[in-house]
């Protein structure tokens, strides 16, 4: 029994070691964009790993529909022109956004106040610009992502230092959902 716990102690020193050194490396190399608008806190959150220089200038245009009372919606939308996106904003009634979703096979259960399509998917919600990024870059095989509802901290909604935890979710092409991210505060 001694000889398996001192077994399993080394093991776990050489698995945080060895995460340690790739943490590390990852960190140096890649790095993270600054963006003054958000707290230092919230930077790992909303900025991917890559620069909008390692995206096709063509695949940063957006299009956002939301209704014109929505200032959140607002705040989004700065936030991700500030992450070099080139924004339509369109501004229609909720009837014709839910449209535009029910295109994709939206559940209600995954609805915000917002909905988007960039390179042929749909970002619902307030959905933060890393995993955009993310979507258009890997191209997965399905209809797009979504933060449902308004949770406090993402972006559009910041609330000073107060974060909700949140997960961003796939909408698979036929209809299914699964976690795409996952933001734990």
């Amino acid at each position: 029994m001694k000889k398996f716990f001192s077994n399993w102690i080394q093991s776990l020193v050489a698995g945080v070691a060895v995460a340690g050194v790739l943490g590390t490396a990852y960190w140096t190399f890649i790095g993270l964009p600054q963006n003054s608008t958000l707290n230092k806190t919230a930077q790992t959150v909303y900025n991917s790993g890559l620069s909008t220089t390692d995206v096709a200038s063509q695949a940063l245009n957006i299009t956002v529909y939301r209704t014109p009372t929505c200032g959140c919606c607002k705040g989004w939308v700065e936030h991700i022109k500030q992450n070099g996106f080139q924004v339509t904003d369109i501004v229609k009634p909720e009837s014709e956004i839910q449209t535009i979703r029910q295109k994709y096979n939206l559940p209600s259960n995954l609805a915000s106040c917002h909905t988007s399509e960039i390179a042929g998917y749909l970002v619902e919600g307030h959905t933060p610009v890393a995993d955009i990024k993310n979507l258009i870059v890997n191209k997965p095989n399905i209809a797009g992502i979504s933060v449902p509802g308004m949770p406090i901290g993402t972006p559009g909604m910041e609330m000073g230092d107060r974060q909700e935890s949140f997960n961003v979710f796939a909408l698979k092409k036929n209809g299914q959902t699964q976690i795409f991210n996952s933001y734990k505060f």
